[in-house]
This record gives C-alpha cells, sequence and structure tokens, in this order.
C-alpha cells in the first residue's frame, strides 16, 4: 500500500482572489491643447471567492506631461470603489464587472503656483472586463464616468465630467 503525500498548500481550498491591473488611457478634454490628456491606472481588486462583490482601490493620473501644471490635469487620484463581478459561463477566464466608488484627487493651481494643488472629492462609475490569457496573466479594459466639482471663491478649482477609457494588463492570483 502506498502512502501520498500531500501538503497543506495543495488541499486549502483558496478564499480571496486578488487582480492587480496596470493600465493606461484617458479622456477628451478641450481645455487641454490637444484637446485630451492621457493617464494611467495602479489598481488592486479584492474579491472573496464565494461572493459577487469585490473591493477595488485605485491610484490614477490623467495629464499631458510628465510635470502637471494646469488645473484641468488630475496629479493623482485615489479612489475606493464597490463592484458587483461575474464569470461568463462560455468563457470561465473572462470576468465582467460594474459598479463605482468615490476618492481624492489633486489637480494644480496652475502655472503661477506650480507646486502648490487643490484637493477636492470625486466619485465614478465603472464597467469592465477582465480576460485571464494564460496562467495569472491576461489583460483589461475599462470605460469609466468620472465627476469632481470644487467652487473655489465662485471659480470651479476642480471641474471634472469625464468618460474615461482605460486598457491594460493583469496579474490574477488567490489565497
Amino acid at each position: 500500500q502506498k502512502h501520498q503525500t500531500v501538503s497543506a498548500d495543495s488541499t486549502k481550498e483558496k478564499k480571496v482572489n486578488f487582480t492587480v491591473r496596470i493600465g493606461q488611457g484617458g479622456f477628451n478634454d478641450e481645455r487641454s491643447p490637444i484637446d485630451k490628456l492621457g493617464g494611467g491606472q495602479l489598481t488592486l481588486d479584492i474579491k472573496p471567492q464565494t461572493l459577487p462583490i469585490a473591493i477595488s482601490i485605485s491610484n490614477e493620473y490623467y495629464t499631458n506631461s510628465a510635470d502637471p501644471t494646469h488645473s484641468y490635469e488630475i496629479a493623482n487620484l485615489t479612489s475606493i470603489n464597490v463592484l458587483y463581478m461575474k464569470k461568463l459561463n462560455k468563457y470561465p477566464r473572462t470576468n465582467v464587472f460594474l459598479g463605482g466608488g468615490i476618492g481624492r484627487l489633486e489637480v494644480p493651481k496652475g502655472e503661477k503656483e506650480p507646486d502648490a494643488m487643490t484637493r477636492g472629492n470625486m466619485y465614478n462609475l465603472e464597467s469592465g472586463i477582465n480576460v485571464r490569457l494564460f496562467w495569472k496573466v491576461g489583460f483589461y479594459g475599462i470605460y469609466k464616468y468620472l465627476h469632481a466639482r470644487k467652487n473655489d471663491n465662485g471659480v470651479y478649482a476642480i471641474d471634472f465630467n469625464e468618460h474615461v477609457a482605460l486598457f491594460g494588463f493583469t496579474i490574477n492570483f488567490s489565497l
């Protein structure tokens, strides 16, 4: 009679799925001399295995240069979202998601004060798809509506009402 040794890790059921998203994208904005802003995103999605809900923590930026100086550029945006996630039945390596959240953003005060930032609140609604290609690596695409507005002495220091598209790659794992 043969004895098999089974490690604790191989018999332990995974309880939480994690997805790291790294992507690029942007939105159209007529305040920019080139009528658009480019940006990037680094996001961590945390989803319990037994629930269709994920918590998503995201950091983003949308600028025309490495050193943002205009009030229409977003130097830093941090948000927490709640996403409904579902695997597609015919394509088990594909997740679709829909949700929204709140956060904070920073925009430069302007060329006269290049190091000064205005901070404000924001909310967003987003939908997207994550496709795992092989092993733990995949790609994603997102459509996002972003809204932030802050009135400072009768002038909008922060004024965003944007439709954002982002595309990138993912790393997917479970614990």
